[in-house]
């Protein structure tokens, strides 16, 4: 074989090797860029979603102080320092996180309200209807908040329980109770025809309030037992327990409901009042609880890029050996394949192994040559002996 054909030999093998070599990388490359984009945009949303849980915290109790103080209008009002202060905390919160939530025309048409309206008489019919206005404002912009922060299209199993008790429940529970009190306070100064009436709006929120409480409990059992650890299981329990007793207090068995003769009743006003203490602690155990749950799964996220970074660094170097392996060694050395391994030929040799091969007949004029030659140094030996 003629030099030349060696050496395109050798050059297909090597280009083989490297086109192999550079499509492992690719491969690996893609299956790296594919994970990469996915658990970026996981960590992105579950981000997304933290700022919706800390926007969210503030918001709960802006509407805890708000159904509270529109309750404490059908009597003699309340100072508005709660109200205020939770503002106070809502605006910081959309300092940090309302351009990311887009939460700006909301905020601030909830806040020009508010300080338009806590600045008027604080009792009465038109103070009852003002508060009204402000809760259904602060209901919606949470609502706005959980879809913005992707909150309700979460897909976890854990987190997906605690946003329907953040969003939906609690809040059902908190309005609920209150319409609960509301009722049985105006229906008090009612005539008989209204009492009635009041009576149907009451059971009515009664059963409101048991179904919400009840899912409350079912989802946060899912959520002990979705594997969410005992930091969040234990602080969801410890707040549940308060919850369950106001519940029981605001729903009692229908034997023990008040007709239309003792809506007055102080342990009906009162239950509502323990209904709203109770909520704020569950309500910020549930936040901090799908915090952690979010944080957790951002580090997770982490953590699975770094391995696939690592395994496809392994997966390409493996690679690369096993067809430096497979190559021919005499293919990267640029020695010849009839050589067995381990020897080495002289040069002469090598360079007598690199000649092109000669036909038939040159072979017999060859050895035709040679026969003339062994003739002429015979005859010439023989004329030398003679001379002596």
């Amino acid at each position: 074989m003629s030099p030349r054909h060696t050496k395109s030999r050798r050059g297909s093998a090597m280009l083989l090797a490297m086109g192999l070599l550079a499509a492992t990388i690719g491969s690996f490359g893609f299956v790296l860029s594919r994970l990469w984009d996915l658990t970026d945009q996981g960590a992105r949303s579950a981000a997304s979603e933290r700022a919706g849980v800390a926007y969210l915290r503030p918001l709960n109790h802006v509407l805890a102080e708000l159904v509270e103080a529109r309750s404490a209008t059908l009597g003699t009002g309340h100072a508005l320092d709660g109200v205020r202060g939770a503002l106070d905390e809502t605006a910081a919160a959309e300092a940090r996180w309302g351009a990311e939530l887009g939460t700006a025309e909301r905020w601030r048409h909830l806040r020009e309200r508010s300080d338009s309206l806590l600045a008027g008489p604080n009792t009465g019919r038109g103070a009852y209807q003002r508060f009204d206005e402000l809760i259904t404002l602060t209901a919606g912009l949470m609502d706005f908040v959980g879809d913005n922060s992707k909150l309700i299209l979460d897909p976890e199993l854990g987190s997906v329980y605690l946003v329907d008790i953040a969003l939906t429940e609690l809040p059902a529970v908190l309005l609920g109770s209150a319409q609960i009190t509301d009722e049985a306070v105006q229906a008090a100064r009612a005539k008989d025809d209204a009492q009635q009436l009041a009576v149907i709006r009451i059971s009515t929120a009664r059963h409101v309030v048991a179904t919400a409480a009840d899912a409350v409990g079912e989802n946060l059992g899912k959520v002990t037992n979705s594997g969410a650890g005992p930091e969040v299981s234990d602080a969801l329990l410890t707040a549940l327990d308060p919850f369950r007793t106001a519940i029981d207090a605001v729903t009692p068995p229908a034997a023990l409901r008040p007709t239309a003769a003792d809506l007055d009743a102080p342990e009906l006003r009162n239950a509502a009042g323990l209904v709203t203490a109770a909520f704020r602690p569950l309500a910020d155990a549930v936040l901090v609880a799908l915090d952690k749950l979010l944080a957790t799964r951002i580090e997770g996220l982490g953590d699975e890029r770094q391995s696939a970074g690592a395994a496809a660094a392994a997966g390409i170097a493996v690679g690369a050996a096993l067809l430096w392996w497979a190559v021919p060694a005499a293919s990267r050395r640029g020695v010849r394949h009839d050589v067995r391994p381990g020897r080495e030929l002289p040069d002469i040799a090598r360079v007598a192994g690199d000649l092109p091969q000669i036909g038939a007949q040159q072979l017999l004029a060859a050895e035709e040559l040679h026969h003339v030659g062994r003739a002429v140094r015979a005859y010439d030996q023989g004329r030398d002996d003679h001379a002596r």
